[in-house]
């Protein structure tokens, strides 16, 4: 179910659509460099990692020299000297058998099984500190002059301080995101301003158009009216009376259309002026749109229940909302089967006030339900009734300067419910 609002909230509305898509759009490719920067970043630290791991394999090789096997695995395994000497904080050094045998170990120690293959791969360590980090390990194999290998080299390096810069850089990111994420909703608006004045002015003049088109007419219609009434008076042939009662009822249907232009016009320029709202009691409010429209409902028969649960009063503009509220009961004794009932709800929820008016007319089709707000339009099964097509859009006009909504849904029995949700502001 669908809300609609007046035309001053839609532009409203339409402003931070457009903003919120601008938005987005600015967001999104912020993020997917920020992301592609990341992705770079990290595989560049990746590739300057593993050169300082070979980096150190060539200065271990470089420092152990072409030794015999003898006596290098002597030297090995025998090795009780500084446990510095080869490695630096954070690093690990590790020589192994083609076998698989740790004959040395400084740095740390391995808890992964390892391949004894050349490359690199991570692992758990546990340092001189017993802390269980993650390490880089890089494994190069010793061969002798035969290009025999005689061992397996392992060094490494704590990936910490790696998650550490990728951390930094991340939080970077998102922060840039966010920055960007506000400045382009402030360019965003001041951009969707620019872009919907034109349009918000060509509806201004339209209104305008409307208002005083419709206070030009008013007067030759009201003359018209006058003069067919005196010619109605007089004796007339069953001709020309059909003839002139023909005149008076095309007469009133141009009378009412120009009386809700005025209306429609009255409520966009009400919206902008200051006007002091009044306390509303719900009860008595509704009870005199009951009779407002009790000779309407007569004559066709239908009643017209209020059901409110207590004596609601609410702070708000009475003029407008009984414009708006007119509109949609009329609208639904006018299509309700005759013989029924015509139930009017209203109660507080969740900090609005709700009325609700329901019929037991035949229904809205899905298609329809946001149609029936616009201006001179009617559905197929009202195209040849009475009446202009604006009795709702001034309704929806009413309610967005009272900053309300309007729904329609269709009832399970049949006929429709048309509700109208206000904010609640109490009386003080």
């Amino acid at each position: 179910m669908k809300s609609v609002t007046g035309e001053g909230l839609s532009f409203k509305k339409a402003k931070r659509r457009w903003t919120l898509f601008f938005s987005l759009i600015v967001i999104s490719l912020v993020s997917f460099l920020s992301l592609f920067i990341f992705v770079l970043a990290l595989r560049l630290e990746r590739g300057a990692e593993i050169t300082a791991l070979n980096r150190v394999a060539d200065r271990i090789e470089s420092r152990i020299g072409r030794a015999p096997l003898i006596a290098l695995e002597r030297m090995l395994r025998n090795y009780s000297g500084n446990l510095d000497l080869f490695t630096a904080e954070n690093e690990i050094l590790e020589f192994v058998t083609p076998n698989g045998e740790s004959v040395l170990q400084l740095g740390g120690t391995i808890k992964s099984n390892l391949p004894l293959a050349e490359g690199i791969s991570k692992a758990k360590v546990v340092d001189y500190n017993d802390s269980e980090l993650e390490y880089n390990i890089l494994t190069r194999t010793i061969r002798n002059i035969a290009g025999q290998p005689i061992f397996f080299l392992r060094v490494g390096r704590s990936t910490e301080g790696l998650s550490e810069k990728s951390t930094n850089l991340l939080f970077s990111l998102i922060l840039l995101i966010v920055l960007v994420a506000v400045i382009s909703w402030i360019v965003g608006l001041a951009l969707a301003g620019y872009v919907l004045t034109p349009l918000r002015e060509s509806y201004d003049r339209l209104q305008r158009f409307t208002a005083d088109a419709s206070h030009e007419l008013k007067t030759p219609l009201t003359v018209m009216r006058l003069s067919v009434d005196l010619l109605k008076s007089g004796p007339l042939e069953r001709e020309s009376r059909d003839k002139i009662d023909a005149i008076d009822s095309a007469t009133r249907s141009m009378q009412n259309v120009v009386n809700q232009l005025l209306l429609q016009a009255k409520a966009h320029n009400d919206s902008t002026a200051v006007i002091s709202s009044q306390d509303v009691r719900l009860r008595k409010f509704l009870e005199e749109m009951k009779e407002y429209h009790r000779a309407f409902a007569e004559s066709k028969e239908v009643r017209i229940i209020v059901e409110i649960d207590e004596d609601l009063v609410v702070k708000t503009y009475p003029d407008k909302l009984k414009v708006a509220v007119a509109a949609v009961l009329g609208n639904a004794i006018k299509f309700t089967e005759e013989k029924s009932d015509v139930i009017v709800r209203a109660f507080e929820r969740g900090g609005s006030l709700l009325i609700q008016i329901s019929d037991s007319g035949p229904g809205i089709a899905d298609s329809e339900k946001e149609r029936i707000f616009d201006r001179f339009y009617k559905i197929d099964e009202s195209h040849n009734s009475s009446g202009s097509g604006m009795g709702l859009s001034i309704a929806k006009e009413m309610l967005g300067t009272l900053e309300g909504e309007i729904t329609v849904e269709n009832r399970p029995g049949g006929g429709s419910t048309f509700e109208i949700r206000l904010p609640l502001r109490k009386q003080e």
